[in-house]
């Protein structure tokens, strides 16, 4: 009969030496938009030290099935990093400063007087989710890339709450997270300037010019 191969004592003497991570051990830091006029409260990352509960955010592989003998397998084509929204709760402060912050962001985002939407350069920016050991060491950071508040929760009013304080629910969306501390085994894909900055083509003017009106014909219709 074969034997298990967990070990009460080796469980033990593992959790011991590497002990297991604490939810409550965290940090948040908010790279403030640079448009943002409330720099007081940006600058001083006094929002980012309110935060009090996060998440880190899933990662899930998108897959279809294949089959060309035998079994079924599942065939990896892409990834979603769960950039629909992530839930930042924050302590708000006796001046609703904190409360003041997303909403000037949020007005970056979508201005409530015109109803136009902003450049996405003036709203979107990195926020950094942090797990600290016992000693405040960092044991592992995310970022999440292109990050900005899609919704913000109602803060209730009440005079029967007398000693309770509010707390803002907020919602960020962003395109992906990456781990800070993972190491690129291949140099970062050299992307074509034309994918990373489309333009509309532009005609190659050596063509038809002074002394040659017809141009090399082995050049029209070149793109820059």
């Amino acid at each position: 009969m074969a034997s298990s191969n967990f070990n009460l004592t080796q469980f033990i003497g593992a959790i011991r030496e590497d002990s297991l991570a604490r939810v409550n051990r965290f940090e948040v830091f908010i790279n403030a938009p640079s448009t943002l006029i409330s720099k007081n409260i940006a600058n001083s990352g006094a929002v980012s030290l309110y935060c009090e509960m996060a998440s880190l955010p899933p990662v899930n592989i998108s897959t279809k099935s294949f089959k060309i003998f035998g079994p079924t397998y599942q065939r990896p084509f892409g990834a979603e990093y769960g950039g629909e929204g992530i839930s930042l709760t924050f302590h708000v402060d006796r001046d609703m400063q904190v409360k003041k912050f997303f909403d000037e962001w949020t007005a970056k985002v979508v201005d409530p007087d015109t109803g136009f939407v902003g450049y996405q350069e003036d709203y979107a920016t990195t926020i950094s989710l942090r797990q600290l050991d016992e000693q405040d060491n960092v044991t592992y950071e995310i970022e999440l890339s292109e990050a900005f508040p899609r919704s913000i929760n109602l803060l209730e009013l009440n005079n029967s709450a007398q000693n309770q304080t509010h707390r803002l629910n907020v919602l960020f969306a962003y395109r992906y997270w990456k781990d800070k501390g993972r190491e690129f085994e291949t140099a970062p894909m050299d992307i074509p300037k034309i994918r990373r900055f489309p333009q509309v083509p532009v005609v190659d003017n050596r063509v038809g010019d002074i002394g040659n009106p017809m141009g090399d014909v082995s050049n029209y219709g070149n793109y820059w």
